[in-house]
């Protein structure tokens, strides 16, 4: 019974500190493992999300995804471990939900601005100051009039001073603008009709050059020449906005230095421009359809900017509260591992101490058993010992004497001893009848010689006869 109650404590001993491993196993090192999986799905999904907004392939979008719908699983798992996982992991499942929430609106927002240079928002105003900027070509008539007006100016100089050589500065200029109206990039009916202009007048100024060097009236300079002149000015003011193409080029530098640097300053310089602009379209004096269709595209190259430039708030928006998202998950999991460390070493150190306790309670009970063994093996053998040799004694006192004692019995017991002790009692019975009867033989076998002798020892009795 003893042996069976050490192995007993020995045994619940030992199942109480497998079972704390268990738990330590089954409940601390899974949350700590939980949490560590969720950590790295995070990294992963934030790694992904920067090499889309670096490089916008859908891939890495598609990664993302991917990862938080992993790390959403890995929450899962820890809200079975235990009353405070439950609780860190629909938080961190939450926030998660909110981080793939917000990238998929950024990956929205990006498809909509475009995610080359080419598509979207972008694609659009860059196809519409394209347009512009080739519209622009058709107005840059300022060389021209510059040199019509060089023209002009040496045809005032030979009817000032009647010398040859400001005819022939007249001709060269003349070649001059021919070459410079091929050259320009005016529409081609404009460039004929230019060219056919400058013939007229260079037939007509050859008869008035003749005129002016022959020393006849000129009557002012004026001729069909000048006539011839003046068509070409209106068709090149038709064709003249001043520092269309400047002003637009200053334009597309707001632009891509908004684009490359993020900064509103340069969205208000890339307005103030469009307004300049605006102003020059409308201060020119070409059609009333050309300045509808520039201001048009002016307008339309705005819309586009400003819904891009939208579109990138939006972003930024959104990048903030994914990362305010990521950055209350990276705690919270933190705060997981660290309670499983500590709540892990404060298991091991209860699970040491338990054990060292239960050792020596071990210790303990294996010596108060081995102690309680020992004296009750000495009370029972003193018990067993005690009736044996007082038997023995008995025995010895049955062999030479005749006892009157007898050894005491319980009457019905079943022990051994007691039956023994019985069989004793019994023996000394049986020899003290038997000394009884032997006495009570003896005594009348005396009797009966005593008579027999008083008999012989009468007179006449047969005694006296020989034999």
């Amino acid at each position: 019974l003893l042996l069976l109650i050490v192995i007993a404590q020995y045994f619940f001993s030992l199942r109480d500190t497998i079972a704390e491993y268990q738990t330590l196993q089954d409940v601390y090192e899974v949350k700590e493992t939980f949490a560590q999986d969720i950590e790295r799905e995070l990294l992963q999904a934030g790694l992904a999300a920067k090499n889309f907004l670096l490089q916008r392939d859908e891939a890495s979008a598609a990664r993302v995804g991917d990862h938080i719908d992993r790390l959403m699983a890995q929450a899962g798992g820890l809200q079975e471990v235990d009353a405070q996982g439950l609780a860190s992991g629909e938080e961190i499942g939450n926030l998660a939900s909110t981080y793939r929430s917000r990238f998929a609106a950024i990956a929205d927002a990006w498809r909509a601005k475009g995610l080359d240079h080419n598509s979207g928002l972008q694609g659009a105003f860059r196809d519409t100051v394209h347009e512009l900027e080739e519209r622009a070509h058709n107005y840059q008539a300022a060389p021209l009039y510059i040199q019509l007006l060089q023209i002009r100016r040496s045809e005032k100089d030979l009817g000032l001073r009647r010398d040859p050589k400001y005819r022939d500065k007249v001709f060269a200029l003349l070649d001059e603008f021919s070459t410079l109206v091929g050259d320009s990039r005016l529409q081609a009916e404009v460039q004929s009709q230019l060219l056919e202009e400058i013939e007229v007048y260079r037939a007509a100024f050859a008869v008035y050059a003749a005129s002016v060097l022959a020393n006849q009236d000129i009557q002012g300079g004026k001729g069909p020449f000048r006539q011839a002149a003046h068509r070409i000015e209106d068709v090149l003011h038709a064709h003249l906005v001043p520092h269309l193409e400047a002003r637009i080029l200053q334009l597309r530098r707001r632009e891509k230095d908004y684009l490359l640097r993020h900064d509103k300053k340069y969205v208000d310089m890339a307005l103030q421009e469009l307004t300049t602009l605006r102003r020059q379209i409308d201060a020119s004096e070409i059609s009333s359809a050309d300045k509808h269709e520039l201001l048009g595209l002016s307008n339309k190259y705005q819309q586009d900017f400003l819904a891009l430039v939208e579109q990138n708030d939006r972003i930024e928006g959104l990048l903030q509260e994914m990362q305010q998202a990521a950055g209350q998950i990276f705690p919270l999991v933190q705060e997981t591992v660290s309670n499983a460390n500590q709540v892990a070493l404060d298991v091991t150190k209860r699970i040491n101490d338990a054990t060292r306790s239960k050792a020596r309670l071990l210790l303990w009970v294996s010596l108060a058993a081995a102690t309680l063994g020992l004296l009750l093996t000495l009370l029972f053998t003193r018990s067993i010992a005690r009736p044996v040799l007082r038997m023995a004694g008995f025995l010895d006192q049955l062999a030479h004497e005749e006892p009157t004692e007898r050894i005491p019995t319980v009457p019905g017991a079943r022990d051994e001893l007691n039956a023994m002790a019985e069989s004793v009692n019994q023996m000394a019975d049986h020899k003290a009848n038997l000394i009884a009867w032997w006495k009570r033989s003896m005594e009348e076998l005396q009797a009966e010689r005593d008579a027999l002798a008083s008999e012989l020892r009468r007179p006449g009795s047969s005694s006296d006869r020989p034999d």
